[in-house]
């Protein structure tokens, strides 16, 4: 991809003399220069300073808080097929169907929603370098599903592929800003391989297995730590945040973007508690909002 601002060097003549005869190969006395042409080109706004580059300021903050909260449906969830058939099943013995789940829409007994990604779209100023790498994680593979289903991570934070059951798996990521991960993994593999993302993305990446086309989940990485994923119940909380007005966007799978403009202040050593995000179930069936993350498609075999 282009840059916004790229420099090329052209080599040749500074100047062209122009005579009844045409132009001389030696301008100015046979003195020649380098010319340096600077051209700015149309990038798009990923590389433009997008929530992947969002270099925090240093500046003094009056402190750091927390927020607290949770997202739930309003009405009842609308039903999402199943993702495989015993039809369209490959590797019986290890997707195991009656394991595998449906996890489009995952709703408490509550109400509250799971797997929606809630995070700040860029790095706010304040915000604290880390004394330390963030640790490893962990993406495994069981009963023919991907766990976890959604993940935040950091840029260059590793993430420890595994692969728990008795088939070959891979692992295929379908990422806008960073290079594509197509990796096999042997089955009852326990010791498996990392991955990390080197830039933020602004939407979730898809993550797929071409073996069983079935298998989905998502990663969100950025390069600040102000991200996080609902629990099973709804609720999330992100530590740490300068002391101000932030905006969180929430996103998921199925919706896109829920809000991009959910105020919040935090206070210097407190908590601020929201109230439930409540986000109407007939949005799960009314299409998808926002940028769409890069996808692919797989050929379910018959």
């Amino acid at each position: 991809m282009l840059r916004s601002h790229t420099e090329f060097v052209l080599f040749g003549l500074l100047a062209c003399v122009v005579t009844a005869s045409g132009c001389s190969e030696t301008p100015g006395g046979g003195a020649s220069a380098t010319v340096y042409v600077s051209l700015k080109l149309d990038g798009d706004e990923a590389d433009q300073g997008g929530p992947g580059d969002s270099a925090a300021t240093a500046v003094e903050v009056a402190g750091y808080g927390q927020v607290m909260g949770r997202v739930i449906i309003e009405g009842n969830a609308p039903p999402f097929p199943p993702p495989v058939t015993e039809a369209t099943l490959k590797d019986p013995a290890s997707c195991v169907l009656s394991k595998i789940p449906n996890e489009r829409l995952v709703v408490s007994e509550t109400g509250g929603i799971a797997n929606v990604f809630v995070f700040l779209a860029k790095a706010p100023p304040g915000t604290r370098k880390p004394e330390a790498a963030p640790q490893e994680v962990v993406f495994d593979q069981q009963f023919c599903t991907f766990i976890p289903h959604a993940l935040f991570v950091q840029t260059e934070q590793p993430i420890r592929i595994l692969n728990d059951d008795a088939v070959l798996h891979n692992v295929h990521t379908f990422p806008q800003r960073n290079s594509e991960v197509n990796q096999g993994i042997a089955g009852n593999n326990r010791v498996g391989f990392q991955i990390a993302y080197s830039r933020g993305e602004k939407v979730p990446v898809q993550v797929k297995c071409d073996v069983h086309p079935w298998m989905l989940a998502w990663h969100l990485p950025l390069d600040h730590p102000y991200g996080t994923v609902t629990a099973d119940d709804g609720t999330f909380s992100i530590a740490d945040l300068p002391a101000g007005t932030h905006k969180l966007t929430l996103w998921h799978e199925v919706l896109g973007v829920i809000d991009d403009n959910v105020s919040i202040t935090i206070e210097p050593d407190g908590t601020t508690s929201l109230p439930d995000i409540s986000v109407s179930a007939a949005r799960f069936t009314a299409g998808f909002r926002g940028e769409k993350p890069k996808t692919v498609v797989l050929s379910t075999p018959r």
